[in-house]
């Protein structure tokens, strides 16, 4: 199973876009959607605590692949029927944090897949 998802993007100097995992995947890959001109993306990721920021060209895709034992790169949101401060609610996993590397917003494609490529 394969989940798609369109996601717009706060340009340069607005706050960073969460990219939260939707489904158990495995393998991810998020790029600019294409549908006016690319503007690169900036982004932070969890591994440093989303501290550092860096810079992708236009066009170019941010993927991940799950490693270790289970292979996932991330899990979606868990026990939401019991609300965020039952005992079992599991927040979802944030694969990073986008924006524009512009003035211009932008918008990226987000796709997750329980397989890996």
């Amino acid at each position: 199973m394969s989940v798609n998802r369109l996601i717009a993007l706060n340009a340069a100097t607005g706050a960073f876009t969460p990219i939260p995992a939707s489904i158990p995947a495995r393998s991810v890959s998020i790029v600019e959607d294409g549908a006016a001109a690319g503007q690169g993306l900036e982004a932070q990721f969890p591994a440093d605590g989303f501290s550092t920021t860096l810079t992708f060209a236009p066009g170019t895709p941010i993927a991940f692949t799950g490693a270790g034992h289970d292979g996932l790169a991330g899990l979606p949101e868990q026990n939401a029927a019991n609300g965020a401060s039952a005992f079992n609610y599991r927040a979802a996993d944030v694969y990073c944090q986008l924006r524009s590397a512009t003035g211009t917003p932008t918008r990226v494609r987000v796709e997750e897949s329980e397989a890996t490529v």
